[in-house]
C-alpha cells in the first residue's frame, strides 16, 4: 500500500528532468529578456556617446584651427602694418608673397584716409573669382588699384603665376573704403579689429576682415579671410550621410555646414533657440515627426561666441548597435538550445541515484535500519548523501530513546519558567505581596461568587498614618523599608484564605473571602494591635495605621462599591484621629 502511495505521488509530481529544463528555459528567457533590455539600453547610450566624442573631438580640432587662424591672421596685420606704404613694388610682392603662404586668405589691402585703395587677390581662393573678374585660368592673381586723383575710376590688373601681366583695363568705380565697416572699426581703435562673418558681394561664400590703422595715420591695413569650412577636418570624424554638421552665431547664421541645403537648421534654429543650452549634452528629439540626437557645444572665435553643432539621424545611427544587439541575442539563443541535450544528459545522472536514495529514505521511515545500503553513485554529493542516511538512521534510533526524557526536562523547565512569570506577573517587586492587578482579579472573581452564590465577602483597606513624614524625616529607602515590614506584619496577621496585596503607595487592601463585616472588623483590629507593638529595624518609631471595613451586600451592582465604601471608611478614620479601625455600616 505504502509503495502504491509511493507511485502516486510519482505520477503526481513533477519529475526532476522536467524541472531542471523548466528552470533552464525560465532561466534563459529571463535572461534574454534582461540582455536584450539591457543591450538596448547600452545600444541607445553608446549611440548617445558616441555623437558626443565625435563632436567634442570636432569642436576641439575646430576651436585649434581657429585659434591658430586668428594668430596667423594677427600676425600678417602686424607685418602689415610696418611696411614702407610709399614703396609699391615693394608692397606688391609682399602681398604676393602672404597670399602665396597662406592658402585661407582671400585678398591683402590697403584703403586709404583719401579714399584711394590698392588690393590684391588670390585668384584661386575661391572657385567662382576667374569667372566675376573675366580672367583666364592661367591667370593667379588680380590687383585693384583706386587712385585718389582720380577716385571715380578703377584700374584692374590681371597676373599669371609667375607675376607676369596678362591683361589690365580701367572700369567705374563706386566703393569708397573709408566707409567700409572694417574702416571704420579699424579707425576707432588702437588694435587689430576682426569683423563678424559677413557676405561678400561678388562670390558665394563668407569672409572675415582683420585691420588696423597704420600708426593713427588714417590709413588702414587688412586683410580678407575666406571662412573655411572646415570640411577636411568634417569628413576626419564623421564617416556617415545621416549625420549633418553646422557651424553658426547667436543669430543661428550659418558660418559653415557639411551639406549644401540649410533650410532644415535655420528651421531648427528659430524652433530652439531660446533653449541651446539644454542642448550641450548629446539629446533625443523629435522634430519634423523625425527623431534626431541633437547636440550643441560653444566655440571662441577671437570676440565671438560662435556654436558648433550635430545632427544625426537617430534611427540611423540606432542600427549598426541594434544589429549588434540582435546577433548577441541570436549566439546566446543558439548556445542555450546546444544546452539542452547536455543537461538533459546531466540530469539523468542525477536522477536514478535520487531513485535509489528515495527508496533507502523510505526504509528509514519504516524503522528497517538494518536493511539500509549506500548508494553508489558518479556523483559526490550523492555519495554523500546515502553515508548521511545511514549515519542517520543510526542517530535517529539513538535520538528517539531519549527524546522523551529530554522533552519531559524541558517541559518541566517550562512550567517552572511559566509559573515564575505568573508570580513576578502578580506580585508587587518592592514589598514581594501581591500587585494591583492581582488585587483586581481577586476583587472580582469573588465579586461574582458572591452574586451567583449569595455569599458573602468582606475587604480591609489600610493606610499607614503619617507616612509622609517618615520619608520627609529619614529618607525613602527608611520609607521603603517601612513599607516592606509593615506588608509583612500584616501578612503574619491574616489568615491563609485572606488575600493581601498593595493598592498603591502606602495602602494596603485586604480581601476576605467568605467572610462578613463583623469578622473583617475583627481582623482589622488584629492588625492595628500588631503593628503598634512591631519594632522597626530601622525606623526608630512606632507606626500606626488608619483601616476602613466594608462588606459585600446582595443589592450591590459594581465591584467598585465595595472599594468605594471601605474607602469612605477608611477616611473617617482619618479624621476622627487615625490609629483606628472604622467600618462601613450597611
Amino acid at each position: 500500500m505504502k509503495k502504491d502511495r509511493f507511485l502516486k505521488l510519482k505520477k503526481r509530481g513533477i519529475p526532476f528532468k522536467t524541472t531542471v529544463l523548466s528552470m533552464f528555459f525560465l532561466v534563459t528567457l529571463t535572461l534574454i529578456l534582461v540582455l536584450g533590455l539591457q543591450l538596448l539600453y547600452f545600444a541607445k547610450k553608446l549611440s548617445l556617446e558616441s555623437v558626443d566624442l565625435k563632436l567634442n573631438s570636432l569642436a576641439f580640432d575646430i576651436q585649434n584651427k581657429i585659434d591658430s587662424n586668428n594668430k596667423i591672421n594677427h600676425n600678417i596685420v602686424e607685418t602689415l602694418n610696418i611696411l614702407d606704404e610709399k614703396d609699391e613694388k615693394k608692397i606688391f610682392n609682399i602681398y604676393i608673397n602672404i597670399l602665396k603662404n597662406n592658402n585661407s586668405l582671400y585678398a591683402v589691402f590697403t584703403g586709404y584716409k583719401d579714399g584711394s585703395f590698392y588690393e590684391i587677390i588670390n585668384l584661386n581662393s575661391h572657385n567662382s573669382l576667374h569667372e566675376v573678374y573675366g580672367a583666364k585660368p592661367t591667370d593667379s592673381w588680380l590687383l585693384i588699384k583706386i587712385s585718389n586723383s582720380n577716385l571715380s575710376k578703377r584700374e584692374v590688373f590681371l597676373f599669371d603665376d609667375n607675376l607676369e601681366m596678362t591683361s589690365s583695363k580701367i572700369t567705374e568705380n563706386d566703393y569708397n573704403p573709408t566707409l567700409r565697416p572694417w574702416y571704420k572699426s579699424a579707425i576707432l581703435s588702437n588694435e587689430i579689429i576682426k569683423t563678424m562673418p559677413y557676405a561678400f558681394s561678388h562670390i558665394n561664400s563668407n569672409g572675415i576682415t582683420y585691420a588696423k590703422q597704420i600708426d593713427k595715420s588714417g590709413n588702414v591695413v587688412a586683410i580678407d579671410v575666406l571662412i573655411d569650412d572646415f570640411k577636411s577636418i568634417y569628413k576626419e570624424h564623421i564617416k556617415n550621410d545621416y549625420i549633418d554638421i553646422y557651424i553658426f552665431n547667436n543669430n543661428g547664421e550659418i558660418i559653415s555646414s557639411l551639406k549644401e541645403e540649410n533650410q532644415f537648421f535655420r528651421s531648427f534654429f528659430e524652433y530652439k533657440k531660446k533653449n541651446l543650452e539644454e542642448l550641450v549634452r548629446p539629446t533625443i528629439i523629435t522634430f519634423l515627426n523625425k527623431k534626431y540626437i541633437v547636440q550643441v557645444i560653444p566655440i571662441k572665435n577671437g570676440d565671438n561666441s560662435e556654436y558648433i553643432s550635430i545632427f544625426a539621424d537617430y534611427d540611423s545611427i540606432l542600427a549598426p548597435y541594434e544589429l549588434q544587439v540582435f546577433n548577441l541575442l541570436i549566439i546566446f539563443t543558439l548556445t542555450a538550445l546546444i544546452m539542452v541535450p547536455i543537461i538533459i544528459y546531466f540530469s539523468g545522472i542525477i536522477i536514478k541515484p535520487i531513485y535509489e536514495l528515495v527508496k533507502e529514505s523510505l526504509k528509514i521511515k519504516r524503522r528497517r535500519y538494518e536493511s539500509i545500503k549506500k548508494v553508489e553513485s558518479s556523483i559526490l554529493e550523492v555519495s554523500y548523501l546515502s553515508s548521511a542516511f545511514e549515519d542517520m538512521s543510526e542517530s535517529i534510533y539513538k535520538y528517539q530513546n531519549s527524546l522523551e526524557e529530554q522533552v519531559k526536562e524541558r517541559t518541566k523547565e517550562l512550567i517552572d519558567k511559566n509559573q515564575e512569570l505568573l508570580k513576578l506577573s502578580i506580585t508587587d517587586k518592592l514589598t514581594e505581596i501581591y500587585n494591583r492587578a492581582k488585587l483586581d482579579k481577586t476583587l472580582q472573581e469573588e465579586f461574582n461568587r458572591s452574586k451567583r452564590y449569595k455569599t458573602e465577602f468582606s475587604v480591609i483597606l489600610i493606610d499607614i498614618d503619617f507616612f509622609k513624614k517618615v520619608n520627609d524625616t529619614f529618607g525613602h529607602q527608611i520609607g521603603d523599608d517601612v513599607l516592606k515590614e509593615s506588608a509583612q506584619v500584616l501578612k503574619n496577621s491574616i489568615r491563609l484564605t485572606d488575600v493581601l496585596g498593595r493598592w498603591g503607595g502606602e495602602e494596603f487592601l485586604i480581601i476576605s473571602p467568605q467572610t462578613n463585616l463583623e469578622g473583617a472588623v475583627k481582623i482589622a483590629e488584629h492588625i492595628n494591635n500588631a503593628i503598634k507593638l512591631y519594632k522597626f529595624k530601622t525606623y526608630p518609631n512606632k507606626v500606626t495605621m488608619s483601616i476602613g471595613v466594608a462588606s459585600y451586600f446582595e443589592d450591590m451592582s459594581k465591584i467598585e462599591e465595595i472599594v468605594l465604601n471601605a474607602d469612605k471608611s477608611l477616611y473617617k478614620a482619618k479624621e476622627n484621629g487615625r490609629d483606628r479601625v472604622v467600618y462601613h455600616e450597611i
